[in-house]
């Protein structure tokens, strides 16, 4: 991770901070083999290994989502191909707990021949993606979200609020990677 530069310009601060976190994110995969990699140390079935493909996979849709709008989800009425009303009932059901729905977020699933290497060159090709689309996209165009139970019915975001939303995104993930990090064996990130 090379040393952040003062910036004055929103699209260049945008790109430095979603770097930064990146790369906290990419940090606790440095020095780990493939076993440990998909090893899920703590209670949670995520993964180092999950998590680089999940950021991977989520930054690169919701970019295609800044350009595009809802047909990156798969149309308006649906979020990743979900009819959200039936998981949204099956989990009203269960006071708000998915787990009884038929859904899973295959963008934690790692193919078994996808390696380390390739999954931390994935997560920055997508970044370098990003940050040109940042670079020269009309930070204020905005689409109308997907329908899904998370988002606030009638909302649109634009490129500015889905980059920031990413970030959010890469750092709770980062988190997530350190403490598997540390439960694998020990070293942290921080701290």
């Amino acid at each position: 991770m090379s040393t952040p530069t003062p910036t004055t310009n929103e699209r260049e601060a945008l790109i430095e901070t979603l770097d930064r976190h990146r790369g906290f994110l990419l940090l606790p995969a440095t020095g780990l083999t493939e076993e440990q990699a998909r090893t899920a140390s703590t209670v949670s079935k995520l993964t180092t290994a999950s998590l680089l493909k999940h950021v991977a996979d989520t930054e690169e849709q919701w970019m295609d989502f800044a350009v595009r709008g809802a047909d990156a989800f798969g149309g308006s009425d649906v979020y990743d191909g979900v009819d959200w009303s039936a998981v949204d009932d099956a989990a009203a059901e269960n006071q708000g707990d998915w787990s009884g729905s038929e859904w899973e977020d295959t963008r934690f699933v790692v193919p078994d021949d996808m390696t380390l290497d390739q999954l931390r060159a994935r997560v920055l090709e997508v970044g370098e993606k990003t940050a040109s689309l940042l670079r020269t996209g009309d930070l204020d165009r905005t689409h109308p979200l997907p329908e899904a139970p998370w988002f606030e019915p009638g909302a649109a975001w634009s490129l500015r609020r889905v980059a920031l939303h990413m970030l959010a995104e890469i750092a709770q993930h980062a988190g997530h990677a350190d403490m598997i990090r540390e439960a694998i064996d020990g070293k942290k990130s921080m701290g």
